[in-house]
């Protein structure tokens, strides 16, 4: 008998059909290397880049502008697996008692022992105030003094007599009138 006596026209195709898809199916598991592994090489380069072909063991090598991969199967999918956890053991002894916390947010705490230290340094400055001022009026009278000084010997006309007598004794010359002075509020 020939094929087409078993089999209708219209079964080869379906049979055909069903191999392949069957065919498909048997391969679509990744296959394991005995290291629990896949192994895999990628185009890298060029055109189809990207490209991932399944191998079947470590050793396989790649063609040019290919790179091999590889990563753990899943065992549970592709193997046996592990064996399930056994029961859960007796408790264990208690653990001995932990330190005693701050009481409080420890950042809260610090920052305020930086501005309790800040205040501090902040009175002692003011503790400086009376002298500052004494020493600010006192800059203000020498400042006039010396104004006053200038001024005097500006008008007797002393300047030129000692600016004279300068080139001979060494004698430096008179500044001019200080800028004034006042002391900050």
């Amino acid at each position: 008998m020939t094929i087409r006596a078993r089999f209708p026209m219209l079964l080869l195709p379906l049979a055909l059909l069903g191999f392949l898809v069957f065919g498909a199916t048997a391969s679509a598991a990744p296959p394991v290397a005995k290291d629990g592994k896949i192994y895999a090489c990628y185009k890298a380069k060029g055109k189809g880049k990207g490209t991932l072909r399944l191998v079947r063991s470590g050793k396989a090598r790649c063609p040019r502008q290919w790179k091999k991969v590889s990563w753990y199967a899943n065992v549970k999918t592709f193997g046996p697996g592990p064996t399930p956890p056994g029961p859960a053991g007796p408790k264990g002894d208690t653990g001995p008692q932990g330190e005693k916390g701050t009481a409080g947010n420890v950042v809260v705490e610090s920052l305020e022992d930086k501005v309790t230290e800040l205040l501090t340094k902040v009175e002692s400055l003011e503790e400086l105030i009376p002298s500052v001022q004494t020493l600010c009026t006192q800059a203000e009278t020498l400042t006039a003094q010396v104004n006053a000084v200038e001024s005097a010997v500006e008008g007797l006309g002393l300047n030129a007599v000692l600016t004279t007598l300068g080139g001979i004794l060494e004698i430096p010359t008179l500044p001019g009138a200080l800028p004034s002075f006042s002391c900050p509020n």
